[in-house]
């Protein structure tokens, strides 16, 4: 199965290790025929440190990381900050 990436931006640090990423996309309405964003947040386990704002892309995990987070970053190769 692919593992297709999400584009969002990081709008809460919820715990230590926990961040809530905030994906909005835009579809038809099926009856009115207008343009609707759509929003939809996702619970993003890191190992690094983030801030609120960035841009960032989330995959699902290969496994379940708890029973609220299922999505992990693409690159999270940053540098912790000392």
């Amino acid at each position: 199965m692919a593992r297709s990436a999400l584009q969002g931006e990081i709008t809460k640090v919820s715990g230590n290790k926990t961040y809530r990423v905030t994906v909005s996309y835009k579809r038809l309405h099926p009856l009115y025929k207008k343009i609707v964003t759509y929003k939809k947040s996702h619970l993003v386990h890191s190992e690094n440190e983030h801030e609120v704002g960035e841009k960032v892309s989330i995959v699902p995990a290969v496994k379940k990381i708890s029973k609220m987070k299922h999505y992990v970053f693409v690159n999270d190769n940053k540098v912790k900050k000392k």
